[in-house]
């Protein structure tokens, strides 16, 4: 059995800009982490928890050398991987920030999961999402063909899904001899109200006045 070392996930937070804020960038993004698991299934099932940080999630910021600890994962081919999380995540544009919305000065909190949607927990609960931070599931797919504002709570259904789910460009990939490293590129996401197309959930049509949103990230693992 071997043990992934998930402290080698590399967060190249890239962040495509919209327009308006062509370049900006956060230099810190923050999530309270609960658990990380992996499914050798690309729609998610049968997940295996590598890291579970019990009720006491842990911050991580994948902006640095992230570290989220480490666990016992057999070699094979995981195609998903799910991240839970609070859904109330901190991220700090970077200093080249023009926005008068997105200070590079101050953490911004943006709640990524809104009543009435709901999250599949990787042990088979639901979370149904309120106005404050809940406990929620990331499904990252190489069955999912979406990169941006989609229900990416819920596993995909089919072998290209482009509602449910965030891509993951790579899958993950541990042998005896080696696992895979996690990056996570989301250069030049961050938008601000000046942009009506940028939305922190599904369905979104705007962000409303003085707002300032991170867009997902792009997705991937590579062998170390």
């Amino acid at each position: 059995m071997k043990k992934l070392m998930t402290g080698m996930f590399s967060a190249l937070l890239t962040f495509s800009c919209f327009a308006a804020d062509t370049g900006l960038s956060p230099s810190s993004l923050k999530l309270m982490v609960y658990k990380f698991s992996v499914s050798t299934d690309p729609l998610c099932t049968n997940p295996v928890t590598v890291i579970d940080n019990g009720t006491t999630p842990v911050e991580v910021d994948f902006t640095g050398g992230v570290n989220l600890g480490s666990g016992p994962l057999e070699p094979g081919t995981y195609p998903c991987v799910i991240v839970e999380f609070n859904s109330n995540i901190r991220f700090m544009p970077s200093s080249n920030s023009t926005s008068t919305n997105c200070n590079s000065n101050d953490y911004e909190t943006n709640d990524v999961c809104r009543s009435p949607d709901t999250s599949l927990l990787a042990d088979g609960t639901t979370t149904t999402c309120t106005s404050g931070g809940d406990r929620v599931a990331m499904y990252l797919s190489t069955a999912s063909t979406s990169t941006g504002n989609v229900d990416a709570f819920n596993p995909p259904t089919s072998g290209a899904d482009a509602s449910h789910g965030f891509k993951l460009a790579s899958s993950l990939r541990v042998s005896n001899a080696a696992s895979g490293k996690f990056v996570v590129n989301p250069t030049g996401k961050i938008c601000d109200d000046n942009d009506a197309s940028c939305d922190g959930g599904p369905g979104g049509t705007g962000i409303g006045t003085g707002s300032c949103k991170l867009e997902p990230p792009t997705f991937s693992f590579t062998q170390l």
